[in-house]
């Protein structure tokens, strides 16, 4: 795999470096600077990069050869997918039609080499413009502090945790600075106009969220690093998405809720039966049995639907109106089954359990407390 290719979509899970060492470090000749006279030209790029021509050259034709894994000098839309989901790129945030657009000038639908390399040529000048813009001091690097000057400027609120994991997800050497090569690699991939504000979303996508599965956080619900109202999120639901979005997922949840109540309660009930029966002796079971047999309905309840709850939060928090949304139900099944097997069918089922095995215990305790208490029985 094309060295440029593997880091573009490389994430790390090392702790970053205070701001207090890292500015010692570029003051110590950690940032090399690299600013040239002149208009922005390919010299620049490659002295940014310590490469040569060749070097460059046969970097990119490297790049192109891992997507073109036939060897028929044209890239199409299936090859460039499929490159990206072989770079482990998450589903949401492959861009791969936006990325063949970007390489197609003559809109044939391939891609030939001279097409990708000009697209690599007007990236590289592109995203070496907006890091000189952003390297305010002309080191080389960029520093935390003036990443985040660059974000306030645009308008994007980012507390020091979040700055602190932007700046891990990009740093590959965890030295808490942002070389050239370390920003290319980020973003060479990236189609779209290299904007502060579109760096910044692009981060959001690929930082992906645990929510027991491979998903993004929608767009709308993040903006400028803060978490907007309730009111206005569901007015920029209803203007970008409509009505519709409001009901998203609701197909698996009402699948999911028959069959969870009719095991968690059947369940509950025998296993109060056989308590009475076999271990109580006639007598009626007291808090702890109900605890225990609630307990147990709930985890068996939660477990044998939870597939049918990833495919609807699936649904729910996918990005809206991106190439890679999801068609369906259906969709979401074969999908996840293709590409991550039964398991990925059960990502996140121990938080899941965590929250729901307790709620349905105490559920059943105080369901039973009123039966008694109301002579209901």
């Amino acid at each position: 795999m094309p060295g440029a290719a593997a880091h573009a979509v490389d994430s790390r899970g090392a702790a970053p470096a205070s701001p207090a060492p890292v500015a010692a470090t570029a003051a110590a000749g950690g940032c090399e600077a690299v600013r040239k006279a002149g208009p922005v030209t390919m010299d620049h790029v490659l002295l940014a990069l310590h490469e040569t021509e060749e070097e460059r050259d046969a970097r990119i034709r490297d790049m192109f050869a891992f997507f073109d894994v036939d060897g028929r000098g044209q890239l199409d839309y299936a090859q460039i997918e499929a490159g990206l989901a072989a770079l482990q790129v998450p589903a949401e945030c492959k861009y791969a039609r936006e990325l063949l657009r970007a390489c197609d000038r003559d809109l044939d639908g391939r891609v030939g080499y001279d097409d990708f390399r000009r697209y690599m040529d007007d990236k590289e000048l592109e995203l070496y413009r907006i890091f000189q813009a952003i390297d305010v001091e002309h080191n080389g690097c960029i520093l935390p502090e003036e990443l985040w000057d660059a974000l306030v400027k645009a308008g994007i609120e980012i507390g020091d945790e979040e700055l602190a994991r932007f700046v891990e997800h990009v740093d590959k050497d965890n030295n808490g600075i942002i070389t050239f090569e370390e920003w290319r690699d980020f973003l060479l991939l990236y189609p779209n106009e290299v904007t502060i504000e579109n760096i910044y979303h692009h981060w959001e996508r690929v930082c992906l969220v645990d929510i027991g599965e491979q998903a993004v956080i929608p767009e709308g619900i993040s903006v400028g690093g803060k978490v907007p109202s309730l009111g206005a999120l569901s007015r920029d639901i209803w203007v970008h998405e409509g009505p519709r979005a409001f009901y998203r997922g609701l197909v698996p949840s009402l699948l999911g809720i028959v069959p969870y109540a009719g095991i968690d309660l059947a369940v509950y009930e025998t296993l109060k039966d056989v308590s009475k029966t076999y271990i109580l002796k006639d007598s009626d079971p007291g808090p702890l049995v109900q605890l225990g047999c609630g307990t147990i309905s709930g985890a068996l309840g939660a477990t044998c639907v939870y597939p049918l709850q990833v495919i609807r939060t699936r649904l729910q928090a996918q990005q809206a109106n991106s190439e890679s949304a999801y068609k369906g139900m259906s969709d979401v099944f074969w999908r996840t089954l293709q590409h991550e097997g039964v398991s990925g069918f059960y990502k996140g089922i121990l938080p899941n359990l965590l929250k729901v095995v307790p709620a349905a215990s105490i559920t059943y305790l105080v369901y039973e407390a009123m039966k008694k208490n109301l002579s209901l029985d």
